[in-house]
């Protein structure tokens, strides 16, 4: 039996080199913390705004339950290519959506209704997204390269060490990247600085890692979260019965009545019936650490190479893993996070010139077809009788108030798509602290659990009819509690939901890594609520984080 000490980095990436030894434990640490809040969360469900979501005992935090040995593991595979185009466009032809794969699709097909999601390459939703690159002259593809890396692990590498980012953004794309090139800047081109560091925010669809053609650093499309998978993966435990009492099994029809995810996506449906079959057999189910999304290696067997290629190569030979590993030994899966498809300069061929299925590769998008990406499910042994089914899920006709955000206001567009938690040190005041809530009103108590921390609100706006802020003076007493903390918002009539857990992380003085160096450094920092309002593209979504 074993507990597990932390969570690791997906496919265990070790970004940093010798002398960096400082910075890759504090690293670590927050990493392992992001993820505990991800799972703890998680395991809240969302009984705030919906019924039948009660918290989630059959998804387990391995912080902190022992694993058998018995404990099996169950990869989860779906294809690469976004089904969703598929089923929005099924009659244009296989060649236009292998086109809208990569170049994205015109609309939903009615006019007047963009295509969901939107965002750069927020088409390309299925934790797999990819940048073609061409030969100017003739147009032929050259290289494609594929990345399923979550934002988050660069959010939190950002936050440690800008430089290390950099570095691998020179291995990624090339020298040509500097570091004001990845600043968070605001509606006036100013940067933003992070006032928990002092440092300029990291902006995750910079202009290297913003488009289908100049580079893919990893995953951009909202969809695309880690916190998304593991919610998912969490809400799929629940198991579901229909009007008649009889158990829900088909993948379509669960995805629905559970309210998780997207229904005509290859992931979702896929992650959700996978996980929610282990916990019909009476099971507990987490993903596996590390936790993450992985491409798979290709079907090569489906290529073939042209006449003009060397008389030993093989298809094979042309894809190159560039971050994280693949499968040796006893390991479920291939742990890739990104690879690269290209045929070198000094031969006589392109991409364009290998075939696939008796296709010329015209798209990266063909590649995507012949590969899955996948993730390990840790599955307990049955202690007991299937879990109690419950219902379908339907949003609650009295949704009690949530809190969804909680940054420093320029910090914004930042956390949004970070998902981390803000952090505040012993003996320190932070001021301009953002609570970005629902179902929420004007004079609500906001009270931080575990004691020591004082919490004043300073300001108060509707951003929409679903969406409140509340601007905060949050103080950490000198003697106060290390670790996660939980915020619980409470209306004038009384009305509260859950604590929601880890929104604030207290750290030991000097974990920040401030200065009066770094914080009078000349960078503007813009904190009116309505421009970082502009910034942000992502909307709360009360039922699920896909």
């Amino acid at each position: 039996m074993t507990i597990l000490d932390s969570f690791a980095p997906p496919a265990y990436q070790d970004d940093f080199i010798n002398g960096e030894e400082k910075q890759r434990d504090a690293f670590l640490k927050h990493w392992s913390d992001n993820l505990n809040t991800f799972v703890n969360q998680t395991r809240q469900n969302n009984p705030w705004s919906s019924l039948n979501q009660p918290a989630l005992t059959e998804y387990f935090n391995p912080l902190e339950t022992d694993i058998p040995a018995g404990a099996a593991l169950a990869p989860v595979l779906w294809t690469a290519f976004p089904r969703r185009i598929q089923t929005i466009f099924p009659n244009v032809g296989q060649r236009k959506q292998w086109q809208y794969a990569d170049e994205g699709p015109p609309n939903n097909g009615n006019p007047g209704q963009p295509y969901q999601p939107q965002g750069p390459r927020g088409w390309q939703d299925e934790y797999c997204e990819w940048s073609v690159t061409r030969d100017p002259e003739t147009n032929k593809i050259t290289k494609v390269s594929f990345t399923c890396e979550n934002r988050e692990y660069w959010y939190t590498l950002w936050d440690t060490d800008p430089e290390v980012v950099l570095r691998q953004y020179h291995e990624i794309v090339g020298p040509e990247v500097k570091l004001e090139d990845l600043y968070l800047r605001d509606a006036n081109g100013g940067t933003i600085v992070d006032p928990e560091t002092g440092r300029p925010a990291y902006n995750g669809r910079n202009r290297f890692n913003n488009t289908t053609s100049n580079g893919a650093v990893h995953l951009i499309s909202n969809p695309n979260a880690l916190s998304a998978e593991i919610f998912l993966a969490g809400q799929a435990t629940i198991l579901r019965k229909n009007s008649e009492g009889k158990a829900i099994t088909d993948r379509d029809q669960l995805i629905e009545c559970s309210r998780y995810g997207t229904p005509n996506r290859n992931s979702d449906p896929t992650i959700g019936s996978d996980v929610n079959t282990a916990v019909r057999g009476g099971s507990q189910v987490s993903l596996h650490n590390p936790v993450g999304l992985y491409i798979q290696t290709p079907d090569f067997s489906r290529f073939q190479l042209p006449f003009s290629a060397p008389g030993d190569a093989k298809p094979s030979d042309y894809w190159k893993v560039v971050r994280g590993i693949a499968k040796s030994g006893e390991e479920p899966i291939d742990f890739i996070l990104h690879a690269v498809y290209e045929v070198p300069d000094d031969q006589n061929f392109t991409v364009s010139d290998i075939t696939i299925d008796g296709h010329m590769i015209d798209y990266g998008s063909q590649i995507t077809e012949t590969f899955q990406i996948g993730l390990v499910a840790t599955v307990l042994p049955q202690v007991g009788p299937s879990p109690q089914m419950l219902k379908c899920a339907k949003p609650s006709p009295n949704p009690l108030p949530r809190p969804y955000v909680l940054r420093d206001i320029a910090m914004l567009p930042a956390a949004y798509r970070s998902g981390l938690a803000a952090r505040i040190e012993l003996g320190q005041t932070q001021t301009k602290i953002a609570l970005i809530a629902s179902n929420s009103s004007r004079g609500a108590t906001i009270e931080i659990l575990g004691g020591g921390i004082s919490v004043r609100q300073t300001g108060f706006e509707v951003i929409d009819s679903d969406t409140q802020l509340f601007v905060l003076e949050i103080r950490a007493d000198d003697d106060a509690m290390l670790g996660p903390r939980s915020l619980l918002l409470t209306n004038p009539n009384g009305d509260h939901g859950p604590a929601v857990f880890g929104m604030l992380q207290v750290v030991a003085k000097g974990t920040l890594a401030q200065s009066s160096e770094s914080l009078s450094r000349k960078i503007s920092i813009d904190s009116r609520t309505s421009d970082s309002m502009e910034l942000l593209d992502l909307k709360i979504d009360t039922n699920s984080r896909g």
